[in-house]
């Protein structure tokens, strides 16, 4: 089942406005030039090489909880409506994804320390319920005790991976983004707005927002610095002026997130290579990539 998420509450660190917690949403300027990139414009390379891919995970870690390298043990009730908020982008036990990885986590460790609450979980991703008591105060330690685990720390990878990249690859092929960092534009929007095409602020619809502005995309020969700087001025307009419901106050909040990858952009940091510095509101540099 696919899950769509929406990033809902936002905390104050280090001086960034940073998105943290997710819930399911209820439906699961360069001159112009050619796509392949002149001066100035984004190279044609590979949008997810190794390098590029754990690069792309820390910069999630650095919006998500002000850290360089994902924050396994997070768990937080952020009372937002999503119950606990957990892990590297945010699982949560009212929406479904809480559930879809502990599961995950049962199939490779099935007496893990999670396995306990699969019933619990369940009762409350099918009722979209965000009680916590539910779960009882030992669940948050057994999370922290469970990110011990380099099998569900791996596990959080993939299916941080198969919920956000994987659709953003996809979008990133139809729209002829070739850049690493076109591609983690994609796929924190996804991650952040909602990766689905029913998502009316999503990554889906900004991309056919910015295609329609410019009359065409990088597939068609649009420059690709053009369009995701024009990508990104749409996602900031839907960022200030959200239709998705109870983002009207937190989201005009977090525009330092897009504005932070724009940055990167205007630096010319198209492959995401090491060092890098995560700019905007956070001013975060990440010196060696690692999940």
């Amino acid at each position: 089942m696919e899950l769509t998420r929406i990033r809902r509450t936002m905390l104050v660190v280090l001086g960034a406005v940073l998105t943290v917690g997710g819930c399911t949403s209820g439906t699961a300027d360069k001159a112009d030039g050619t796509a392949g990139g002149t001066a100035g414009g984004a190279p044609a390379t590979p949008a997810a090489g190794p390098a590029a891919t754990l690069m792309m995970d820390d910069i999630t870690a650095v919006f998500e909880n002000g850290a360089t390298v994902p924050q396994y043990a997070y768990i937080t009730d952020l009372h937002d409506g999503c119950g606990y908020t957990a892990g590297w982008v945010g699982f949560c036990s009212q929406s479904g994804d809480m559930l879809g990885l502990v599961k995950s986590y049962n199939a490779v460790a099935p007496h893990n320390v999670l396995a306990k609450y699969t019933a619990v979980l369940q009762r409350l991703a099918d009722s979209g319920s965000e009680d916590t008591g539910a779960l009882g105060e030992a669940f948050v330690r057994d999370w922290k005790k469970a990110a011990l685990d380099p099998a569900f720390r791996r596990l959080q990878i993939k299916v941080g991976h198969a919920t956000y990249l994987t659709p953003a690859m996809k979008l990133s092929a139809q729209e002829g983004v070739k850049s690493a960092l076109g591609l983690e534009n994609l796929f924190d929007t996804g991650l952040m707005m909602g990766q689905a095409s029913g998502d009316c602020d999503g990554m889906v619809k900004i991309a056919q927002e910015t295609d329609k502005v410019l009359g065409g995309n990088p597939a068609s020969g649009v420059n690709e610095a053009k369009w995701l700087a024009r990508f990104n001025a749409v996602r900031q307009q839907h960022m200030k002026h959200p239709c998705t419901p109870d983002r009207k106050n937190d989201w005009p909040q977090a525009v330092d997130r897009s504005q932070a990858l724009q940055e990167l952009a205007d630096h010319g940091e198209w492959d995401l290579k090491a060092p890098l510095t995560v700019s905007a509101d956070f001013k975060i540099s990440i010196s060696k990539p690692q999940d």
